[in-house]
């Protein structure tokens, strides 16, 4: 079960309209979750949630057992995501670092900014640089919208049970307004940290500081920018332990129309969710791989051939098969057989109505060990002939035909 903190004065709730994206996908995913309403004062309470979500307290801070039975849960197997914002402890008037602490990094009381790389304003920096990472897989680009940027502390506690890395850093173009406890300074922080990784004791622990990622409001920064819905999906598998139960989690591009048909199956049929489908799908998929492989690669060839065939435009073809099509053509492609060519001008007799044959051999000989083939005669006046009387070539590409040879073979017989 997934745990949202409900007590310390959360912006992110999932009856705000602000994040009904965000919430959307926690149901179709198949999340269940929970509200932890009454704080963080019981170890026994919080082992019921795999992962919690601990979201931007806003002029309310952590009571010190609350900080140390959440150190507690996640050293005992509990995952944690924790996100500020741009200003960190400061601007929102929290005390997250005093946990953070723990883990091994604090949230830096700034605001990034990209003087290249942004959305619309330099305060929504486009981030393209990743450490390898199930949390960063399938991610291209991602913005962070009035973010702060993280300090991966030099010194930590219980070092040898720690391991603390980044994965999303700033740009090399990157700056900030940084509080320096009097005055907000200016100044360029290239490469710096925007969100860290952390292994602590049996449990896992992720921060960043960009509670905007979450929102529905804004399309060109929130949940649905750029790969930003792949990121906190990844990140939610990454901590919600699918990985020791269930398998590896993969994030999927999905076709959209795929997708549709899929979650209304899942709503009319009763399943638990999408992935059950998917994972019922690809069992089949897997048992019966090579009849379903042959069949697709057919299907396929036999509509690129019917294409060809009448010269259709693409605006000709019904939407459904156009769907389709760009299903199929993710199949890897094989190296053509006389079988399939047979299979194909099979399929053309039947819609033409025309008796078809192959002319061209799709096989070499062997021959037999220093023998070789007797070159055959023939002139430009027997082409001519032949090509009068038949509807076919003679030589195709610099090598005459099955049914040239034939007919060479009875002309000069008699």
């Amino acid at each position: 079960m997934l745990g949202l903190d409900y007590s310390h004065n959360n912006i992110l709730t999932l009856e705000s309209s602000s994040f009904g994206e965000f919430t959307q996908f926690l149901f179709t995913s198949g999340y269940k979750l929970g509200k932890i309403e009454t704080g963080f004062n019981s170890l026994n309470e919080l082992k019921k949630y795999k992962m919690i979500i601990l979201s931007t307290p806003k002029n309310i801070k952590l009571q010190p057992n609350e900080i140390k039975i959440l150190g507690n849960y996640v050293k005992n197997g509990g995952n944690l995501l924790i996100v500020s914002s741009t200003g960190g402890d400061y601007t929102n008037g929290t005390n997250l670092n005093e946990l953070t602490r723990t883990f091994g990094f604090e949230f830096v009381s700034d605001e990034i900014y990209d003087s290249v790389n942004y959305v619309n304003l330099q305060k929504r920096p486009i981030i393209t640089r990743f450490k390898p990472h199930v949390i960063t897989e399938q991610i291209n680009k991602v913005v962070f919208s009035s973010s702060c940027s993280i300090k991966i502390l030099d010194f930590i506690e219980d070092e040898k049970n720690i391991k603390i890395d980044w994965v999303l850093q700033a740009s090399l173009n990157c700056w900030h307004k940084e509080y320096d406890g009097e005055y907000w300074i200016e100044e360029d922080c290239p490469k710096i940290p925007l969100m860290v990784v952390v292994e602590y004791f049996k449990g896992k622990v992720v921060g960043f500081g960009n509670f905007s990622i979450f929102s529905s409001l804004a399309r060109e920064y929130g949940f649905s920018a750029f790969d930003n819905n792949i990121l906190i999906a990844n990140i939610l598998s990454f901590l919600i332990g699918s990985l020791e139960s269930e398998g590896k989690p993969v994030t999927v591009d999905l076709n959209l129309d795929l997708y549709y048909w899929a979650d209304n199956i899942v709503k009319e049929e009763k399943w638990d969710s999408v992935s059950d489908l998917i994972n019922v799908s690809l069992k089949y998929f897997k048992d019966n791989y090579s009849e379903i492989i042959k069949e697709i690669k057919r299907l396929r060839q036999d509509r690129l051939e019917k294409r060809k065939a009448y010269d259709k435009s693409k605006k000709e073809v019904a939407h459904e098969e156009i769907t389709d099509d760009h299903v199929l053509e993710k199949v890897p492609v094989i190296e053509r057989k006389k079988e399939d060519l047979e299979e194909i001008m099979s399929a053309l007799e039947d819609i033409t109505g025309e008796k078809y044959e192959i002319s061209i051999d799709l096989e070499e000989e062997v021959e037999d060990e220093g023998e070789e083939e007797t070159p055959l005669e023939y002139t430009e006046e027997d082409v001519i002939e032949f090509e009068k009387g038949f509807p076919k070539k003679g030589v195709w590409r610099g090598k005459p035909t099955i049914a040239f040879k034939e007919w060479l073979k009875k002309k000069y017989k008699k």
